[in-house]
């Protein structure tokens, strides 16, 4: 029996940390037992209790000289949790919370993933990892993040392995629906409230299409998960371009399901995006998208074929292909489909969990 950690430094849901749940709940409870740390408690924590996950509350600060009581203090915390669970790995939702654990797993000879959902800067990563324990595997969910941060994380150390697994979705959950006839487009963007993630170029391309059509609603599915306040300049945004009456600021949903299965057409308008869950949500349930052509995106959609891509930081691209999906209901059909079929046979949640169970195996019987 193999007991994974999986830590956290935020308690809300968002892409991460739904790759997560997916492995809580999906890896062979045979041969794996799972718990969860966060800093507090939050949706995640819950999820986690309603799904008998054991779950910690604890630190999860970067370790540094500026609060080095404090940090010590942390570190014995852990050490007390890594040796009282008989945790034999941990494994982490990002860089930041490597070197909030590495010091307790090396002294508990404990393994350490970093899963990296995100680009990093070499001198980001070498502050990070300097004169700290280094994580035993870097796991990239895209090819492109994998040959983007590989070489810099080998270039501090070539002891660290590398692997890509790509972000896998539950095809069984996520299905399509059967849709009502309805005059209303509903075009949605589903994303945490980041810069990065195009909000602004959303928007923008509301007001282009607003005046083009006058049977569209906009929905923002998605909220500050980073404590980074931005709904209320979105908010503010929408009002001067006159396009409150059109848009619906959902915040962070518990049921992302069930706001997908309300929309007609998907638009992803991130600037930087590694892999991310929420589009093979969308193709999972055949839904017509949209994206920015940007890091990891073309891996997951064939343009023209399972969905269109554009170029980032261009609300005219956007609202160029979503006209094409808003005038042609035989187009979106055709994509969607398509779109399910791609994530069926590459990125379902089965072929997910077996790809990570043989790297948790290869970690612990393999040296």
């Amino acid at each position: 029996m193999i007991k994974i950690v999986f830590v956290h430094s935020v308690a809300k849901i968002g892409g991460a940390e739904r790759v997560s749940q997916m492995l809580m709940a999906g890896l062979n409870k045979k041969e794996y037992t799972c718990e969860l740390v966060c800093p507090t408690m939050g949706s995640l924590g819950l999820w986690a209790k309603e799904h008998d996950i054991k779950f910690t509350i604890l630190p999860v600060n970067l370790l540094g000289l500026s609060n080095f009581l404090g940090g010590l203090k942390q570190v014995v915390r852990w050490i007390k949790f890594l040796k009282s669970s008989n945790i034999d790995m941990i494994h982490t939702a990002d860089p930041y919370c490597v070197r909030a654990v590495s010091v307790a797993a090396k002294i508990c000879a404990v393994k350490v993933i970093a899963h990296y959902h995100f680009p990093f800067e070499s001198d980001t990563l070498r502050w990070l990892m300097y004169r700290f324990p280094k994580p035993n595997c870097a796991v990239f969910c895209s090819q492109n993040l994998h040959l983007d941060i590989g070489p810099k994380i080998q270039a501090i150390s070539s002891h660290i392995k590398l692997i890509t697994i790509h972000n896998g979705v539950d095809v069984e959950k996520f299905q399509p629906s059967p849709q009502q006839s309805k005059t209303t487009i509903n075009i949605a963007i589903i994303a945490n409230l980041q810069k990065r993630k195009g909000h602004d170029e959303f928007i923008a391309m509301a007001a282009i299409l607003k005046a083009k059509y006058d049977n569209l609603c906009f929905h923002i599915i998605g909220g500050d998960i980073l404590e980074e306040p931005r709904e209320d300049l979105l908010k503010n945004m929408v009002a001067d371009l006159d396009l409150s009456h059109l848009f619906t600021f959902h915040g962070q949903v518990s049921n992302v399901l069930s706001k997908i299965n309300e929309m007609d057409i998907i638009v992803c308008a991130s600037h930087q995006e590694a892999f991310p869950i929420a589009i093979l949500e969308a193709m999972a349930m055949q839904k017509p998208i949209v994206s920015t052509n940007v890091n990891g995106i073309p891996e997951a959609i064939i343009d023209n074929e399972s969905g269109l891509l554009v170029d980032p930081y261009s609300p005219q691209q956007l609202a160029s292909a979503t006209s094409k999906l808003i005038e042609s209901p035989s187009l979106r059909s055709q994509l969607a489909g398509h779109a399910r079929s791609r994530v069926q046979q590459n990125f379902n949640s089965e072929l997910f969990i077996r790809r990570f169970e043989a790297m948790y195996e290869a970690l612990i019987y393999g040296g």
